[in-house]
């Protein structure tokens, strides 16, 4: 099982230029079941929280605005495990003294409480965690 990092959607709906063609396929792989997936529900909040953030960037330009529900709806429609954040998960997360963000701790634990050894993220700081194989992105195969 493979743990999908918060930018593998964020990349996929933006269609960002250098990961958006990547992360898209990475999903396409996750529907039709060629990998199996897992997040913590945290991803969804982070995804809810950019959406919002270029939502206003959108309004400030006078350009239409992402709908926030259809894309969490297609992310929920995905075959993918979601794990929720739990005392246990919070409580390992705090032990932790990497050099990385707060909410990385939280998707380590999460990662590390369920034996997931894996991680599709474009986000290299997860590199600094030696039990993690980081796949990047654009390095992804089947």
């Amino acid at each position: 099982m493979i743990y999908v990092d918060t930018n593998i959607f964020i990349y996929a709906i933006e269609n960002h230029p250098k990961y958006g063609k990547a992360c898209k396929n990475i999903l396409l792989d996750i529907e039709s079941e060629k990998i199996k997936a897992s997040a913590s529900v945290l991803v969804l909040v982070e995804i809810i929280n950019v959406l919002t953030k270029i939502n206003r960037i959108l309004k400030q330009r006078k350009k239409k605005p992402l709908d926030i529900r259809k894309n969490i709806d297609a992310i929920l429609s995905l075959p993918i495990i979601w794990f929720d954040l739990d005392f246990l998960i919070i409580k390992k997360a705090s032990e932790y003294t990497y050099n990385v963000t707060g909410v990385d701790y939280m998707h380590i634990a999460t990662m590390e409480i369920n034996s997931i050894t894996e991680i599709i993220s474009a986000d290299n700081e997860f590199d600094k965690i030696k039990f993690l194989k980081r796949i990047d992105p654009k390095e992804y195969r089947l």
